[in-house]
C-alpha cells in the first residue's frame, strides 16, 4: 500500500501539470489496470470485495490529492510571476503528446479526418466562449471569495471536475489541459494552493468550490469510466483523432489565458 501512495502522488504531480496525463503515468506505473476495473465494477462487485475496492481507491485518492496540494503552489508561483515561461512549458509539454495520442493510426482516414475537425471545431468553440464569457486569471475566485460564490459558478465548477475526471481516465489526456481548455484551470490551482493559509486563518469559504470540484470529479470518474472504456473498445480510432482535434487547438486556449 506505501508503494501504492507513493504511485498515486506521482499521478497526482501529473494531473496538475497541463500536457501531463496522470492516465498515461498510471500505466507507466502499472496501476491504471486496476484502477479503472476498480472504479468500473465498485457497484457490481459483492460486498467484501467492494471493501478491499474502496480502500485501494483511497490509497489512490490521497495520494494523488497530496501531490496535487504539493504542486499546486509551484504551479502557482510560476503562472504570478513567469506567465508567459510558464505557458511556453506548458506548451513544450502538450506538443509532444499530440502525435503520441494517434500513434500507429491511419490519419489518412476520412473517417479520422472527420473526427480530427470535430474536435477542432468543439474547442474553437469553447475558444470563443471563453473570450466572451470566460475568467482568464484567478482574479475571479478572489472576487467570489470576498462576495461568496454564485450558483452558477459552482455548477460550473462541478460540470468541469465531471469532464477534467473524463480525461483523467484516457492516457495520454490531461484532465488539467481539460480545465485550462475551460477557463478553470488557473482558478483551482489559486483555489488548492490557497488551502494552507486558509486552514491558519480558519476561513473556510474556499472548501466550498473545491467539494464542488471533487464531487464533480467522483461523478465524472464514475460515469465516464464505463463510457470512455465502451468508446476506445467500439470507436478507438475516432474518438482518439476527435481528442486530437481538441488537444491541438487548446494550445490557443492557453495563450489566450495570460
Amino acid at each position: 500500500m506505501i508503494l501504492l501512495f507513493l504511485k498515486s502522488i506521482i499521478i497526482g504531480v501529473a494531473n496538475i501539470i497541463p500536457g501531463v496525463s496522470g492516465g498515461t503515468l498510471a500505466v507507466m506505473l502499472n496501476v491504471y489496470d486496476p484502477i479503472t476495473e476498480k472504479i468500473g465494477n465498485f457497484f457490481l462487485v459483492n460486498r467484501k470485495t467492494k471493501l478491499s475496492y474502496f480502500f485501494y481507491l483511497l490509497v489512490v485518492l490521497v495520494g494523488a490529492a497530496t501531490g496535487i496540494f504539493l504542486f499546486a503552489n509551484i504551479i502557482r508561483y510560476s503562472i504570478t510571476n513567469y506567465p508567459k515561461i510558464t505557458v511556453t512549458i506548458f506548451t513544450l509539454l502538450i506538443l509532444p503528446s499530440i502525435p503520441y495520442i494517434v500513434k500507429g493510426l491511419d490519419y489518412k482516414k476520412k473517417k479520422n479526418i472527420l473526427a480530427f475537425c470535430y474536435g477542432a471545431i468543439i474547442m474553437i468553440i469553447f475558444i470563443l466562449l471563453g473570450l466572451k464569457y470566460g475568467d482568464k486569471t484567478a482574479g475571479a475566485v478572489t472576487i467570489q471569495l470576498s462576495e461568496g460564490f454564485t450558483t452558477i459558478y459552482l455548477i460550473k465548477l462541478f460540470l468541469c471536475g465531471v469532464v477534467a475526471a473524463g480525461a483523467m481516465i484516457i492516457p495520454g489526456i490531461s484532465g488539467s489541459l481539460l480545465l485550462m481548455m475551460l477557463g478553470e484551470y488557473y482558478n483551482v490551482v489559486y483555489l488548492i494552493s490557497s488551502l494552507t493559509l486558509s486552514l491558519k486563518e480558519k476561513s473556510f469559504t474556499i472548501f466550498i468550490p473545491l467539494i464542488i470540484l471533487a464531487l464533480g470529479i467522483c461523478v465524472g470518474l464514475v460515469a465516464f469510466s464505463k463510457a470512455i472504456n465502451y468508446l476506445l473498445k467500439n470507436h478507438r480510432e475516432f474518438t482518439l483523432f476527435f481528442i486530437e482535434g481538441i488537444i491541438t487547438f487548446s494550445i490557443i486556449q492557453m495563450w489566450l489565458s495570460i
